[in-house]
């Protein structure tokens, strides 16, 4: 087997080409509007907290956050309430 690029290398190369950048912006940006979908779906069911969701899109990179001080809490739940799954559940993680 002829090795020419580690697969570190190779991953630098991919990462960085136009079109697999927008597609994975693309994707971040489906993941945050299904996230603000179930967020405003559990909003109507009567919580009234003003969590958020943000897609933050760096150079190759980009990342979907539920934003409130609670938010470990409202994802995953705690002892005493089941997690509402709000950006696992978008990127189909749940």
């Amino acid at each position: 087997m002829v090795k020419l690029i580690s697969d570190k290398s190779m991953n630098t190369v991919v990462s960085h080409i136009k079109g697999v950048i927008g597609a994975v912006r693309s994707h971040a940006d489906d993941i945050g509007d299904a996230a603000s979908a179930k967020l405003e779906a559990h909003r109507f069911y009567g919580d009234d907290t003003h969590a958020e969701i943000e897609v933050d899109t760096r150079d190759v990179d980009s990342i979907v956050s539920l934003v409130d001080p609670a938010a470990l809490s409202i994802e995953f739940g705690t002892k005493h309430m089941r997690g509402l799954y709000i950006v696992t559940g978008a990127a189909g993680l749940a």
